[in-house]
């Protein structure tokens, strides 16, 4: 219902706005408390891991970019590289652990995608710098 069909329905009704408002939120309070399903505490877990997830593949996007932009010399793009290596497989490894046998809906499935295309990226990176540190 619009704003004007219900002005034009409290008028014809001869109820204040105030006491309107009034009533039709008591209403939906009373049918939002009946129908809203009880809350699921279950799903709570699997979003914390996936949120750690991703924090923690941006975390280290941001280690790699600082690693190559800072340390400088013939072994500084190795050593980000190394770092990168063992801190994203670190990372896999613990959220596969604890997101196994989690049933995973299409958005929790959406976040786990995008933290492991992070840290394919964030790998990849630093390969490629410590190929372009060697060859230049």
């Amino acid at each position: 219902m619009g704003r004007r069909a219900r002005t034009r329905a409290r008028a014809q009704t001869g109820v204040a706005p105030a006491e309107a408002s009034r009533r039709s939120a008591a209403a939906g309070a009373s049918r939002r408390s009946a129908a809203a399903p009880a809350p699921r505490t279950t799903l709570a877990p699997v979003r914390r891991t996936l949120t750690a997830y991703v924090g923690a593949a941006l975390v280290l996007a941001i280690v790699t970019l600082a690693g190559i932009l800072v340390l400088g010399g013939t072994l500084g793009p190795f050593i980000t590289l190394a770092t990168v290596l063992v801190a994203a497989g670190l990372v896999h490894r613990a959220a596969k652990a604890r997101l196994a046998g989690a049933a995973l809906s299409d958005e929790d499935r959406m976040m786990q995608t995008m933290a492991g295309g992070m840290l394919v990226l964030c790998v990849v990176l630093a390969a490629a710098g410590a190929v372009l540190a060697t060859v230049a």
